[in-house]
């Protein structure tokens, strides 16, 4: 029950929820995050760590950046696709998800 409780808990913070929302879609780096979110660096580390805590994400190293996406926990990836599914024609889903799908963390000067 603890975890449940914390998977909600992290979940019911909009831009926690709009970072897994955008992970669900592709992995992403904090740089990247940032450009569509627009919210500091600091904030957004911030979140990922409760997300991290919370079960709904992981991170890996890739080269010089640090990769975050969706947990593999089943319950977390069944969630997530009803979240989704339940936000389909919402305006900001639907702008975030266009964002995330086009920024690369290549072409952002924030990421070098």
């Amino acid at each position: 029950m603890d975890k449940i409780s914390e998977i909600f808990k992290s979940l019911g913070e909009k831009n926690r929820l709009r970072i897994v929302l955008l992970l669900s879609e592709r992995p992403m780096c904090v740089c990247e995050i940032n450009e569509v979110l627009h919210i500091a660096l600091s904030t957004i580390s911030a979140h990922l760590k409760n997300l991290k805590y919370a079960g709904l994400i992981k991170d890996e190293k890739e080269g010089r950046w640090v990769i975050y996406r969706l947990s593999d926990d089943h319950f977390v990836q069944d969630l997530i696709k009803k979240i989704k599914d339940t936000l389909k024609n919402d305006p900001i889903f639907l702008k975030d998800k266009e964002k995330a799908l086009k920024v690369s963390r290549e072409d952002l000067s924030s990421c070098s």
